[in-house]
């Protein structure tokens, strides 16, 4: 890497595997605690990067576009007046560039999009990519989602989350099966957000393993992201149990077209704010309370669908 150029570590992972509460953690932690970042999401409403808790001051948001494909110009331009503003010292001096990727992009394009725009190519320089997997549904996610295929692919580090939901004979075949499929990539482990920042970037400097030429993938190929967006918004305040009853109501609605569902939405308590997150293969919406200003929050539900599934 050109000593003079920013390194760029990029986060993705499928929808729900968990890679915003790992970054979320990370972002604590050195270096990532002097990073810029920015955070890219589909839907118009931009829930991981409200809830990230980034108390740096180079923060963006691409929201309701995909750095794979529409968001692309976005990106650069983002990083672009990144650039300016560290050099005109209008933000705070950052050391590095952290972009987290919606759960649907493919980030062979993101990467690509690096080496071919002249003035990002000369000022910033890929150092890695981070791409997480739910072990609570890792087969089935490689199965059935190209998307997914592709952030493996692509994947330096891949980092099975969630490992405390299945045992210890689960995790050996999700790792064995990982290791078929993606033999260049380091695995690395997590549980609850558990893998250390310090830890992940050691995994990336380690060398990669051997790649077997015989090895033929057993997937299909890819296919378009085949996904929509919608935002259910919710004006009135709910209380906990009521919210877990509308999410509910959601799922029984969408069934299997529904990939994944997240929001802000006000609460009766104090006018607080829950934060919802549900993923496929969890079994209820996780939802805890965030402490923000209620009347900035855009309240509702946004759903990432599968748009086959809903013909």
């Amino acid at each position: 890497m050109h000593c003079n150029r920013i390194p760029v570590y990029v986060v993705t992972g499928f929808l729900g595997s968990g890679k915003s509460t790992l970054l979320s953690r990370w972002l604590k932690e050195a270096p990532f605690d002097r990073a810029a970042l920015i955070v890219n999401e589909i839907g118009e409403i931009g829930i991981d990067h409200a809830t990230l808790g980034f108390s740096g001051d180079a923060s963006t948001l691409l929201a309701d576009a995909c750095v794979c494909c529409t968001g692309l110009p976005a990106l650069n331009e983002a990083l672009e007046q990144l650039f300016w503003a560290r050099l005109h010292r209008s933000t705070a001096r950052f050391e590095m560039v952290v972009i987290e990727t919606t759960g649907l992009a493919d980030p062979g394009p993101l990467v690509a999009a690096l080496s071919l725009n002249a003035f990002v190519k000369e000022r910033y320089a890929i150092a890695g990519t981070f791409t997480t997997i739910a072990a609570s549904n890792a087969l089935e996610t490689l199965s059935a989602e190209s998307i997914a295929r592709a952030q493996l692919q692509r994947a330096d580090v891949v980092i099975i989350t969630k490992a405390d939901r299945v045992n210890a004979d689960e995790r050996l075949s999700i790792e064995s099966t990982l290791r078929d499929a993606y033999p260049g990539a380091r695995i690395a482990h997590s549980a609850h957000a558990s893998l250390r920042l310090e830890d992940a970037l050691a995994c990336l400097s380690q060398p990669a393993p051997p790649v077997a030429s015989t090895y033929t993938q057993p997937f299909s190929r890819l296919r378009p992201h085949g996904a929509e967006t919608r935002f259910i918004g919710i004006d009135e305040a709910l209380d906990i149990d009521a919210l877990h009853e509308r999410v509910l109501e959601i799922k029984g609605q969408y069934g299997e077209a529904l990939l994944r569902l997240k929001g802000l939405v006000r609460v009766k308590h104090q006018g607080s704010i829950a934060v919802v997150q549900f993923a496929r293969g969890d079994a209820g919406a996780q939802i805890t309370t965030a402490s923000m200003n209620a009347d900035e929050v855009k309240s509702g539900l946004t759903v990432i669908l599968r748009s086959d599934a809903m013909r």
